[in-house]
Parts: C-alpha cells; sequence; structure tokens
C-alpha cells in the first residue's frame, strides 16, 4: 500500500485558518483523482498529518468540509472561467473557459450541483453564486441592461449553457466550440433579441445531441 502524500507543513502546528486552507487544498488536491462521493476524511486527515477527530475541530460535520471543499473548487473554476480584459472577445473566451473546465471535471460538476450534494442549501447558495457571477459577466461582455427581465432570461440560459456542457462530455461528436457557439448564437437571437442575427442562425448551429434533453439541466 502507498504511503500518503503528506500537505507541506503537515506536522508543524498551524493556526486555524491556515490549518482550514490546508486541508480544503488536500480536498481539492484529492477531488484531482477521484469523484467527492469518494472522497475520505479519513484520508484527508491522514495526508495532512493530523488525526480525524482534530479535522472536525475546524468542520463540525463531513458535510461542513464537502461544503469548504466544493466552494473552494468553484472559486478555482470562477478564475479559470475568467477572460483576460484584453481579451478582444471576452464572451467567448470566458464560454470557452467553462465548457472546457466542465469538460475536465464533469463527474465532481455534476455531483456538485444537479446530484445528491446539489439538495443540500449551501451547495445550492454556492451554486447560485457561480450563476450569478457568470451572468453578470455576461452582462458586461456584451453591454446589456441589467434589467430584471433580461437578469430572468440570463439566469435560464446559462442554466442551458450548464447542460449542453455536461453532455458534451458524452457526445464526442460535439466540440466545445460547438457548444459555445449554439450558446452565443441563442443569447444573441433569443436571450438579447440582437437583430443582427437571424433565427436561421440557430437552425444551422443546433445539432441533435445539443437540443435533446439534458442531465445537466
Amino acid at each position: 500500500m502507498s504511503t500518503p502524500r503528506q500537505a507541506p507543513d503537515a506536522r508543524r502546528r498551524l493556526p486555524p485558518e491556515e490549518r482550514r486552507r490546508q486541508l480544503v487544498a488536500v480536498g481539492l488536491q484529492e477531488l484531482s483523482i477521484r469523484p467527492i462521493h469518494a472522497l475520505s476524511i479519513d484520508r484527508v486527515a491522514e495526508i495532512a498529518g493530523i488525526s480525524r477527530g482534530l479535522l472536525f475541530r475546524y468542520f463540525p460535520t463531513k458535510q461542513d468540509f464537502y461544503v469548504a471543499v466544493v466552494g473552494a473548487a468553484s472559486r478555482r473554476m470562477l478564475r479559470a472561467a475568467a477572460a483576460n480584459p484584453d481579451d478582444p472577445d471576452p464572451l467567448r473566451a470566458g464560454l470557452s473557459a467553462f465548457v472546457s473546465f466542465v469538460d475536465r471535471h464533469r463527474d465532481n460538476y455534476q455531483a456538485f450541483f444537479h446530484g445528491g450534494f446539489g439538495a443540500d442549501p449551501q451547495i445550492r447558495e454556492i451554486h447560485d453564486e457561480v450563476r450569478n457571477t457568470m451572468v453578470g459577466r455576461i452582462l458586461a461582455a456584451t453591454g446589456a441592461a441589467p434589467d430584471p427581465l433580461t437578469t430572468m432570461r440570463l439566469r435560464g440560459w446559462w442554466s442551458m449553457v450548464e447542460s449542453l456542457a455536461v453532455d458534451r462530455t458524452a457526445a464526442p461528436d460535439t466540440s466545445v466550440d460547438d457548444v459555445v457557439d449554439y450558446s452565443i448564437t441563442v443569447l444573441r437571437t433569443v436571450v438579447l433579441d440582437d437583430p443582427g442575427a437571424s433565427s436561421a442562425t440557430i437552425d444551422s448551429a443546433a445539432r441533435p445531441d445539443l437540443t435533446s434533453p439534458g442531465s445537466g439541466s
């Protein structure tokens, strides 16, 4: 049996907030090799060089630890999906980064927000924060007015983007660019009522695997 990798500074006494950050970092490290439902508290404690009981001094329950890890993973995703301010097309850059992130982490993304963990009120709050942040970025990238109707439409549109990003991983003939192209077309022609785009553009962009009901919705 292989010896668990210990995190840096595992054996020295750490201030509470630093220890919490270390334990969450170990959780994220473990998520890179296993799904969240297989994330072991005992293994996290062992890698961190502390006892299971000490871990629960920082996170009262296993669910509290999972929520902290999901929150950290979501912040990492939002950083990854942030377009460079100098990018000539921040809308496409941000969407491509998001869909690519889901492509790399599909099982955990699905488990976080659309599986059993997604029923937790704290996880739903994290998911809402992700959606609100992405909607805010879309408003900024398109210059759309942040009125209630447009914001409501964008929130619904973002749910579609999530679903397509998750479903795409099971459709090898559909690329990340296919999802991004279709999402942008729907955004401009349906959500934002862009008169410069025609409904024919949607028809030409649509593919059967993009318009079928998805497991991610």
